[in-house]
């Protein structure tokens, strides 16, 4: 198969799964195995599969940029409406004894004004920029994946690591969509410092396990912390900014000596396509966790899961 279409390839696989919660690099190991690339002698399409990421991250941005800038001047994401929080007793599990809605509804406003004044009661200097600083929490965690990154390396070569990755994720996530707790900050403004730092924990999991997905190691961090489903989901495209470009730039350091003409032109073609594909799914992706669960992600994950255990044994 020529090179280039392998390319276009990898790019679609990739903006389609970077932001589902079942792992773009599982994937893109598995289809790279699937197209005949030997990963653990050709150091460039395992360079390649890293450093297209960077078109996903782009299409954050773009997708973003509204909600990016306001982030930037300091601006705090408004209140929730009577509907939104109705929105966010739907999503929760039933608690045991079957409260009503309206108690439910009730309970959840009086977090999310408890959990508003928390915020405001912390210093100017961490107040006016909380977002931000929620987001430089999370990603710190990252720094220990560092250390790791020759073992994350070989992890890559394995199907069973990513395939026991995706059935052990399905699982938790199947059991964490049940077992969560009834969520109480609506947006990332209202974040701890707590929780912010336990979702950052969570995302060295996929840094070190390909499979397990960076996507669903925070969104269901965020939702065990105690986050509504979308603010889980931006809060996890926003941790992707700097994660994935600091796994792209260092990729890029340690192989660019080795990068010819005909490399450049299949890191640009894949790189434009996966933003492409990207930007699309994040819109159909929001709008759907905004009415629906994760289990169909769980259950496609552990199907997929078996079919790999099966096709490589």
């Amino acid at each position: 198969m020529p090179d280039l279409l392998v390319a276009i390839i990898l790019g679609v696989v990739e903006g389609v799964t970077e932001f589902l919660p079942i792992s773009s690099t599982g994937h893109l190991v598995l289809c790279e195995r699937w197209l005949g690339i030997d990963l653990e002698h050709d150091a460039f399409w395992k360079m390649f599969a890293v450093f297209i990421q960077i078109g996903a991250i782009a299409s954050v941005v773009v997708y973003f940029r509204n909600r990016i800038v306001s982030l930037l001047r300091g601006r705090n994401a408004p209140q929730p409406t009577p509907l939104e929080a109705s929105a966010m007793v739907r999503e929760a599990p039933t608690p045991p004894g079957g409260s009503s809605t309206s108690t439910a509804s009730d309970g959840i406003q009086t977090a999310i004004l408890e959990r508003v004044a928390a915020v405001r009661a912390t210093p100017v200097v961490f107040r006016r920029n909380h977002a931000l600083w929620m987001i430089i929490v999370g990603s710190l965690p990252l720094a220990i994946a560092y250390f790791a990154h020759k073992w994350a390396e070989r992890n890559l070569e394995s199907t069973t690591v990513v395939a026991l990755a995706l059935l052990i994720g399905g699982v938790l996530m199947i059991a964490i969509e049940y077992l969560r707790p009834v969520p109480t900050t609506p947006s990332i403004e209202e974040m701890t410092w707590g929780q912010a730092l336990g979702i950052g924990l969570a995302q060295i999991l996929a840094a070190l396990f390909p499979g397990t997905s960076r996507s669903a190691a925070t969104i269901m961090g965020g939702e065990l912390a105690g986050l509504s489903r979308a603010a889980a989901a931006e809060f996890s495209f926003f941790l992707a900014i700097p994660a994935m470009g600091a796994a792209c730039a260092f990729s890029l350091l340690k192989h660019r000596a080795a990068l010819d003409a005909r490399h450049w032109l299949l890191l640009v073609v894949g790189t434009l396509v996966a933003f492409l594909v990207a930007w699309l799914v994040i819109a159909a992706f929001m709008s759907f966790i905004r009415r629906h669960s994760f289990i169909p992600f769980a259950v496609y994950r552990i199907g997929l899961a078996i079919v790999v255990l099966l096709a490589f044994k």
